[in-house]
């Protein structure tokens, strides 16, 4: 393992990791002054997204990832990371007496067998598959990765604005500063991968054109992913975070014209416009999204 391949230290990264969060959390100021039923629905909708990183670390670490000393030590961390993340929007949410989380209606016993199946045959069939592709299967990881990282920017930035809250924007923000250290990695492994490799980018391409989604939507209700691509995607500012998140996928060695994000936003009921929900390219904006 190198201590800094381009412009990321990743021995740095691994000793300044943070734990807990709970000597910080301003609890009490929630308890005074309790988040709206909205907030605590798209908090709550975080966690979930957060807790589900132990889940898809198995399926990464079956890849030829796991030979990469640099890259499973950043997994790792960011594992960790995001474990204390997710601890602290529990907490919060805890705090808030009338809060119910919301279930799967939909989940029959069917569906929930057929899941349990997929969640078992998955990994020897990513594994199988992955390893057989070789390195340039890792480019997909990343990529997800580095989406996902946009997506989480955007929602903690549209939580902020919609829930007037000093002490949720402290919160917030002090995550977002942690998370513009995974964003930087993910950002640059992307970068590095896709240009080195034509292979890569053709597999990238294949595995974001079909039906892409933040990682982790898949397990959670329908009808909180329809809430939660609503609650961040509608109106105008909605519809220049898209476009912000499309242009940046944009700019990666052969990803132009996915338009991912607006085809998730349509999928899951969002009216993005006929141009969006043909998947055409806009002008775009960019709000919400740097990089």
């Amino acid at each position: 393992m190198t201590e800094n391949t381009g412009d990321f230290d990743i021995r740095q990264y691994t000793r300044t990791a943070a734990g807990s969060h709970e000597a910080t959390l301003p609890l009490e100021a929630f308890a005074e002054h309790p988040l709206g039923a909205q907030s605590l629905r798209a908090i709550a909708y975080l966690r979930d997204l957060e807790n589900f990183t132990m889940h898809h670390m198995r399926d990464v670490l079956v890849t030829p990832s796991h030979k990469d000393a640099r890259l499973t030590a950043f997994l790792a961390t960011w594992a960790f990371e995001k474990y204390w993340i997710a601890d602290a929007f529990d907490r919060i949410l805890a705090v808030h007496d009338n809060f119910v989380p919301a279930t799967n209606r939909a989940r029959l016993t069917v569906v929930r067998f057929g899941r349990e199946f997929v969640d078992r045959v998955s990994p020897i069939v990513n594994a199988v598959r992955s390893n057989l592709i070789g390195e340039d299967f890792i480019s997909i990881h990343v990529t997800h990765g580095y989406i996902d990282e946009l997506v989480s920017r955007v929602s903690y930035a549209e939580i902020v604005r919609r829930e007037p809250n000093a002490a949720l924007a402290e919160v917030l923000n002090g995550f977002q500063v942690l998370r513009n250290r995974h964003l930087h990695f993910f950002e640059g492994e992307t970068l590095r991968r896709l240009e080195e490799s034509a292979q890569a980018r053709k597999l990238t391409r294949s595995s974001l054109k079909h039906s892409w989604a933040p990682t982790g939507t898949s397990e959670q209700p329908t009808q909180e992913t329809r809430f939660m691509m609503s609650y961040l995607f509608s109106g105008p500012g909605g519809q220049a975070d898209i476009e912000a998140i499309d242009d940046a996928v944009d700019q990666l060695p052969g990803l132009r014209g996915l338009t991912i994000a607006r085809k998730a936003a349509h999928r899951f009921g969002v009216n993005v416009g006929s141009r969006l929900a043909a998947g055409l390219p806009t002008s775009g904006g960019a709000t919400g999204v740097t990089t």
